[in-house]
């Protein structure tokens, strides 16, 4: 026969079931949360490392000037002193044509496909190597490209004529982000294939990595500047130096703030469900408290007492440990997908370490039993006397009674609010959890605001609508006038622009660029003063001054890589290779852009020798609309072709924009999902909240109905109840969002743009949480409600 306290615990989980399946739902939901969210991190950490690493990505780049690197120099390199692995490279920016429209396209120039040593990708399909005037394409390109294997691609390279290239297979390359966020196709083609397509270069790339297990960037650079020395003493010019952040993947440090992020608010939630858990079982207890007094009575001790409800909790949190486990295993597959496609990961292996159920078991005993412990000890402890004296009425208190005084929308309402405030521990708990909810809800909604008013930004402080690079230096006064002759061109202006990095005595470029030449990019641009293109917000300082030759402003993407630099400092910039002289003038916010240093034309000029020359153009239309962008570049690159001069890469506002918006879609879908998990114990303890109510005033329902209130009545002031306890909580949920609003802003501004996003006050997403509120309050109180109204008054007056 089963002990009397295991058939006790058994009849009290029967005799409530919904109650019990309330406990095991919310438990079950935090715990599907943290292991979504563990899961995910678990897996994502592991397999970008994988791929990243896999790859062998080379330590360092170092590119030389005006030459080819033959063998007998990737020999003298390969035998350099700590050098593990030394490879040349090529890497062109070339164009290529989808439809009618010119797209950008990285050409990576592969030495030997059969012995790739270093940023090695993966074959796919096709042949291998690519035969001469073929490519490989990386696989993420293929939508950008609108082609498929087999099909053929237009492409033009700085110094070739348009020829059209077949594709011969797909690559996996992890080492880049996908083709689709930079809206850049990747191609790898054979030098000889480079030579076909016009370009007479060769090998200009020694990417290099080291021996030993000191990987910081510094030991990094002390290794990287004696090559680049030695290389010079053999009759070479080094024109750069880059060196990524080691042994991390280009989004690494995005993802890890993300996921923890996630982590952070997975455990919340579970903690969210572990105090409704500890609200539920005082409902319990409450509930039983002349049970308890009777066990008392035939000799069970506090301590038996508090055991038989905790083994009660444990096999809920039993119940819901188990399919919660399960259940968060198909979520974080999901989120580990959706994350890998954002990341270009080929997940290897998905399976979650065992360390993850184990932490998800744990949590979904230990936090639910921690916070149920102190209603368990605190009830089990009642005398005896208290116990048996019980007959499930909640004095009222002093500030009721004021309560009781108010006459605001009737009788009914007053009782209800009077109701709502009996137990004030209660219903601050009740308000916790559904303030944490909808504060979480409405963030999640701010931040996708804030997020798309910092994308309009990209608009609102662009006045141009496309730029052009040029392959070549050209004549800006020519170039300008015949631009301004087409229809539709609003303004136009001829800008300087070149790579450039903080120089600290060296000959060359030093910068943290990866291989892509996007991520970690540093620009010097020369712009005309003044200037109707661009109105950058100033964070400090002051605007570029016609008169102040040497003056230079930082956008705060250049600032955050050098954060020690103040308004009025001297700073020293690379051009063509050469260091120049500048004192900084101020910072701007300059949201989308890479780090760039803006100095006036005229000192650019004077300091590249390219006076009466411009690289770059910035047009404006007089419409803004997509379709008519991109009939008006078409018409420009026409009307530049007949100029002579070499279209680069033409970088329309539009394709910006889509790009930087790509990035964080998943982030604000996810922090979508957490709120309504978070929402959906809020509601669960509201329901919780409004039963134990009921259940305390059994026997005043009771008399309510003996002397003439009605079913409908009992269930009205039920219902009244909960919607105040809903409205009230919406006072909480909303100075908490803005706080919430503020800080999850500018970790994932910082994270994203480095820069707060701006804070931002969604009134769809208030008033959307307020209905929801109003819905879900009335219907999490329909349950109790409904029991409440069909207590009879000789069942309320015999209640034990």
């Amino acid at each position: 026969m089963m002990r009397p306290s295991i058939v006790k615990v058994i009849r009290d989980l029967k005799t409530d079931y919904v109650k019990s399946l309330l406990l095991v739902l919310a438990i079950a939901i935090g715990v599907f949360g943290i292991g979504s969210i563990l899961g995910g991190y678990a897996v994502l950490t592991r397999e970008m490392a994988r791929n990243y690493l896999g790859t062998e990505p080379a330590d360092a780049t170092i590119r030389i000037e005006g030459g080819t690197i033959d063998q007998k120099l990737l020999d003298g390199v390969t035998r350099f002193p700590g050098v593990l692995r030394a490879e040349r490279h090529a890497t062109v920016s070339a164009r290529m044509k989808v439809g009618e429209d010119w797209y950008p396209l990285l050409l990576f120039v592969i030495d030997d496909f059969r012995n790739i040593r270093t940023n090695r990708f993966t074959k796919l399909t096709g042949a291998w190597p690519p035969p001469a005037g073929t490519m490989l394409v990386e696989r993420t390109a293929f939508r950008v490209m609108k082609t498929t294997e087999g099909g053929s691609v237009t492409v033009k390279t700085p110094n070739g004529t348009a020829k059209t290239i077949t594709v011969s297979g797909t690559v996996h390359d992890p080492g880049l982000a996908p083709a689709w966020q930079e809206e850049t196709g990747y191609g790898y083609i054979t030098l000889a294939t480079l030579h076909w397509l016009g370009e007479r270069q060769g090998f200009d790339e020694l990417r290099v990595s080291f021996a030993g297990s000191e990987k910081s960037a510094r030991a990094i650079e002390g290794k990287s500047d004696a090559i680049a020395q030695w290389i010079g003493t053999q009759g070479y010019r080094v024109h750069e130096v880059q060196i990524p952040p080691p042994l991390r993947h280009p989004h690494q440090g995005q993802m890890n703030a993300v996921l923890t992020l996630f982590v952070v608010f997975g455990f919340l939630t579970l903690l969210l469900s572990a105090i409704l858990v500890s609200t539920s079982i005082a409902t319990l207890m409450t509930k039983q408290v002349r049970e308890i007094g009777v066990m008392k009575t035939i000799g069970a001790g506090s301590r038996q007492i508090a055991a038989l409800y905790l083994l009660m909790l444990l096999i809920v949190c039993l119940l819901a440990v188990v399919p919660g486990i399960h259940l968060s295993r198909f979520s974080a597959g999901m989120l580990v997908q959706q994350i890998a496609g954002l990341l270009n990961l080929e997940i290897i292996d998905a399976s979650i370490p065992h360390w993850v159920p184990m932490v998800q078991a744990a949590a979904g005993v230990l936090i639910p039993m921690a916070a149920a412990a102190l209603p368990v000890v605190r009830a089990s402890r009642i005398s005896v006397l208290e116990a048996l004296n019980n007959f499930g009425v909640s004095q009222t208190r002093p500030a009721d009674s004021s309560l009781a005084r108010l006459r605001i929308l009737g009788d009914t309402f007053t009782l209800s609010l009077r109701n709502a405030f009996r137990n004030r521990s209660r219903v601050m708990l009740t308000l916790g959890l559904l303030a944490a909810g909808g504060a979480m809800f409405v963030t999640a909604l701010n931040l996708s605001e804030a997020w798309e008013v910092s994308l309009r930004k990209i608009y609102q402080h662009r006045h141009y609508d496309l730029e052009v690079r040029l392959a070549y230096p050209s004549g800006s006064d020519s170039l300008i006038r015949r631009i301004s002759q087409l229809p539709g061109i609003k303004e136009v202006e001829a800008w300087g622009y070149s790579p450039t990095s903080f120089t600290e005595g060296r000959r060359y470029d030093l910068v943290h660029t990866y291989p892509d030449k996007g991520h970690g990019s540093f620009m010097l641009l020369g712009l005309p003063l003044p200037t109707t293109l661009v109105d950058f917000p100033l964070l400090e300082g002051s605007w570029l001054d016609p008169g102040n030759a040497d003056g230079v402003v930082l956008n705060h993407m250049a600032q955050a890589q050098a954060p020690l630099l103040k308004v009025g400092d001297p700073v020293s910039l690379s051009l063509d290779g050469r260091p120049t002289r500048w004192r900084i003038a101020g910072f701007v916010e300059d949201l989308g852009s890479p780090a760039s240093a803006y100095v006036s034309a005229d000192a650019f000029a004077r300091l590249s020798g390219a006076r009466g020359l411009t690289n770059m153009l910035r047009i404006s239309f007089t419409s803004r609309d997509r379709t008519t962008i991109l009939q008006k570049t078409r018409q420009i690159e026409e009307a530049l072709e007949k100029e002579g001069g070499v279209v680069a890469k033409t970088i329309p506002i539009s394709m910006l924009r889509t790009a930087m918006g790509e990035h964080m879609e998943v982030l604000i879908r996810s922090l979508l999902a957490m709120a309504f998990l978070m929402a959906a114990v809020g509601a669960l303890g509201l329901m919780s909240t409004m039963g134990m109510s009921v259940i305390e005033r059994t026997r005043e329902l009771g008399v309510m109905r003996a002397i003439g209130a009605t079913p409908r009545a009992i269930g009205r002031l039920v219902v009244w109840e909960g919607e105040i306890v809903g409205v009230l909580s919406l006072f909480i949920t909303i100075p908490s969002s803005v706080l919430l609003s503020a800080a999850i802003g500018r970790l994932v501004g910082n994270m994203a743009f480095r820069t707060p996003l701006p804070l931002t006050i969604s009134v769809h997403a208030v008033l959307a949480w307020a209905g929801i509120v109003l819905l879900g309050s009335a219907l999490a109180t329909t349950y109790p409600a409904w029991r409440a109204s069909r207590i009879t008054p000789r069942e309320a007056l015999t209640y034990q």
